[in-house]
């Protein structure tokens, strides 16, 4: 399990995540006069050290953010703890860094502060959710795998997901990279929880396949 958590930690899934975070943005728009700050023009704050920066990604990712944080930890004070870290680090991160998305930069900012807190409590179970994904890449990741066969395991990693449809690698994703139960992904796309929990398992096990075709696993 240690593994997979820091492969989860490391692997950037940039397309998948952007759409991801654009579904998030397009449920939660302003349906008032209210328009929604474009992602440049927050950072633009950051680079100015205008302090309306952190105002502006609390209102435009704070939701987003802190539901990836709650869905790893189960804890709100935690969860409210990783997500103004993050927004610390974010201010000490822009400048130099200039992000192309600001919501997928910060979102895996949360996710592996909240994952670091994960592991500092000793892994134990989120607010008594059985539903934790992590277990289930032990299908296709030992959890003695060495960290240098990290780079090996993320590269086979992004050929798959190269090789899924939009549909299952934002299922993929959602699963195991924000940690969203199966029961709220069939519900976001309307299908059903066992089919989807079937899918799942044949995306686990071709996975598994490509690694060991790859040599990574024997």
């Amino acid at each position: 399990m240690a593994f997979t958590k820091r492969l989860q930690k490391k692997c950037n899934k940039k397309a998948a995540v952007c759409v991801i975070i654009g579904e998030q943005q397009k449920k939660a728009a302003p349906t008032g006069g209210n328009k929604t700050v474009e992602d440049q023009e927050i950072i633009a704050l950051y680079f100015a050290r205008n302090e309306r920066a952190i105002a502006e990604t609390q209102t435009k990712y704070g939701s987003l953010c802190r539901s990836i944080s709650m869905r790893i930890l189960g804890d709100s004070r935690d969860a409210e703890e990783c997500m103004s870290d993050a927004l610390l680090k974010l201010w000490n991160s822009i400048p130099p860094q200039k992000p192309d998305s600001l919501g997928a930069f910060l979102s895996k900012v949360v996710r592996n502060l909240s994952l670091d807190v994960f592991r500092r409590k000793g892994a134990q179970k989120r607010g008594g959710d059985e539903d934790i994904p992590f277990e289930e890449l032990s299908e296709c990741i030992p959890d003695n795998a060495e960290e240098a066969e990290n780079d090996a395991v993320r590269e086979v990693l992004n050929k798959f997901l190269e090789t899924l449809p939009q549909e299952q690698r934002v299922y993929f994703m959602r699963r195991y990279y924000y940690g969203e139960p199966l029961a709220e992904i069939a519900k976001r796309y309307g299908v059903s929880a066992n089919s989807l929990g079937v899918t799942m398992h044949r995306l686990r096990k071709r996975f598994g396949k490509m690694l060991t075709d790859s040599g990574v696993y024997k």
